[in-house]
């Protein structure tokens, strides 16, 4: 009877083991969604009042945001644009891997925004943090083409999911989606330099429908 106890004893430790290797494994910080925009306005103003404008605009909308400014020369004829670094490939970039399909929609693990050349960069978040947290990256890029000047604002959305893949996730509302979000930020920059920016690309956010390379925001060169 002893030996009996032991044995089984073992094997329910085992089983717990495996489950708890199971839960490891579907749960964490997962991409469930992604969306982006790169619009241009062509203007004189500074990229530091533009920056000055978003920050006031995010704040007010309850956002907890995180900038930083970079000190750059002469702005190139070409604005920057950003990409997607990968923290897990050997390189540090990478190319989209495979997606897998879970309730919650299309996962893939959480990449790094990289905005090199940027002016300003803004890390924006909410600040009360719910199982899906939608996070955003604003960057600023100047250029200056002859007569032709002004800056680009690249903004990239995902909504990340803490925990369980297979939970079933609420669809977000019009008012605190990342078109919203998308909107208010590009009519601050419209109000402060008293012009109309250009969408020269957009890529809705869209749960269904896997994010891959063709996308064009995804591939870890530039553009």
């Amino acid at each position: 009877m002893a030996m009996r106890s032991i044995l089984s004893t073992i094997l329910a430790l085992a089983a717990l083991g495996q489950a708890g290797t199971a839960a490891a494994q579907t749960t964490g910080r997962w991409t469930v969604d992604q969306a982006y925009a790169v619009i241009d306005f062509q203007t004189r103003h500074d990229g530091r009042s533009v920056a000055q404008a978003l920050e006031r605009h995010l704040r007010r909308q309850g956002f907890r945001v995180v900038t930083r400014r970079q000190a750059s020369g002469a702005p190139p004829r070409t604005p920057g644009r950003f990409t997607l670094a990968d923290p897990a490939a050997p390189t540090g970039f990478g190319v989209e891997g495979p997606t897998t399909r879970a309730a919650a929609g299309w996962l893939r693990p959480v990449r790094t925004v990289v905005c090199n050349g940027a002016a300003w960069r803004a890390e924006v978040s909410p600040r009360q943090v719910g199982p899906v947290e939608t996070r955003y990256t604003l960057c600023l890029f100047p250029y200056r083409d002859g007569a032709r000047q002004g800056l680009q604002l690249d903004i990239y959305a995902a909504a990340v999911l803490h925990g369980d893949p297979e939970t079933p996730i609420a669809p977000q509302s019009e008012a605190v989606s990342p078109e919203a979000f998308m909107r208010g930020a590009v009519q601050a920059v419209e109000q402060r330099i008293g012009q109309p920016g250009a969408w020269i690309e957009h890529r809705p956010a869209n749960r269904d429908r896997p994010f891959f390379l063709d996308d064009d925001a995804l591939s870890a060169g530039p553009h």
